[in-house]
C-alpha cells in the first residue's frame, strides 16, 4: 500500500489544532463557562482539553512515537491481529481516516459545543481516553511490545480521567450512572470499530461500508451520553 499525503500528514494538522486549542484553554477565558471556579473544574472548559489530548495522542500513534516509528499504529494494529507488515496486510488506509476524523476533528469539537448545555455529552471523550487507553496497557502488560500510543495513554489519558472522575461525578455533581455511561460509550466504540474490522476482513462487508460505519460511529458515541443525560435528568427531577 501507497500511503497519500494526507495519511501521513492528518496528524500533524491535527497537533496545530490541538496547539490551538490549547493556547485558547490556557491563554484565554474563551472555552471557558464559570470564570468564578477553576478551570480545572469547569465541565466546558475539560472537554476542550479532552479534544487536544486526543489530538496529541493521535500524534504519537500515526506521527511519530518515543521509539522513533513514523506512522507505525496501523503497521502494529496489522501485527496485533497476526495480518502480516503493509503492503500485504489488507487493513485499508480509509478506515484508519473514517475512524479518527469522524471522532476528532468532528465529533470531539461538537461534543465540547455542546457541553454548555449537555455537560455529559463534553464529557464523554474522557470515556474513550479511558477504554482507549486500556487498549494500550494492557497489552503491554501482558508483554506484548509498546505500541504507538501508550506513553500518552499513561501520561495523558490516565491521569485526565482520575481528574474528571473526582470533579465531576458523585454527590452535587453529576451521578455515578453517568461515569458509567461514558465509560460504556467508550467500550461500545471500540466493539463496533473492532467488529467490524473483523467483518471486512471476512469479506461480509466492503471498504466504502466499513469507512461508514466509522463515520455512525462517532454519532452514535455522542447520542449515547444525551440519551444517558435525558434519563438522569428525568430520574432526579
Amino acid at each position: 500500500m501507497t500511503w497519500s499525503w494526507f495519511d501521513l500528514a492528518w496528524p500533524w494538522i491535527g497537533a496545530v489544532a490541538a496547539a490551538s486549542i490549547l493556547v485558547l484553554l490556557f491563554g484565554t477565558e474563551r472555552l471557558r463557562s464559570d470564570a468564578s471556579i477553576s478551570r480545572w473544574r469547569d465541565p466546558v472548559w475539560l472537554s476542550w482539553l479532552a479534544a487536544a489530548a486526543y489530538m496529541i495522542h493521535n500524534v504519537e500513534e500515526y506521527g511519530i512515537d518515543i521509539l522513533g516509528r513514523k506512522h507505525y499504529f496501523p503497521e502494529a494494529l496489522c501485527l496485533a491481529l497476526g495480518l502480516g507488515r503493509y503492503p500485504a496486510c489488507p487493513v485499508p488506509a480509509s478506515f484508519f481516516l473514517a475512524v479518527n476524523i469522524s471522532l476528532f476533528w468532528v465529533a470531539a469539537p461538537l461534543a465540547a459545543l455542546l457541553s454548555r448545555r449537555h455537560p455529559l455529552i463534553g464529557l464523554v471523550f474522557y470515556g474513550l481516553l479511558f477504554t482507549n487507553g486500556l487498549a494500550h496497557v494492557i497489552p503491554m502488560l501482558l508483554g506484548r511490545g509498546f505500541s504507538p500510543g501508550t506513553l500518552t495513554a499513561i501520561v495523558l489519558f490516565f491521569p485526565l480521567f482520575l481528574w474528571v472522575v473526582r470533579t465531576c461525578f458523585g454527590a452535587g455533581r453529576i451521578p455515578c450512572r453517568g461515569l458509567a455511561a461514558i465509560v460504556g460509550a467508550g467500550a461500545l466504540v471500540h466493539a463496533i470499530l473492532i467488529g467490524s474490522l473483523f467483518l471486512f476482513l471476512d469479506g461480509r462487508i466492503g471498504e466504502s461500508l466499513l469507512a461508514a460505519i466509522q463515520m455512525l460511529n462517532a454519532g452514535l458515541f455522542l447520542f449515547v451520553p444525551w440519551m444517558a443525560g435525558r434519563i438522569l435528568l428525568k430520574s432526579s427531577a
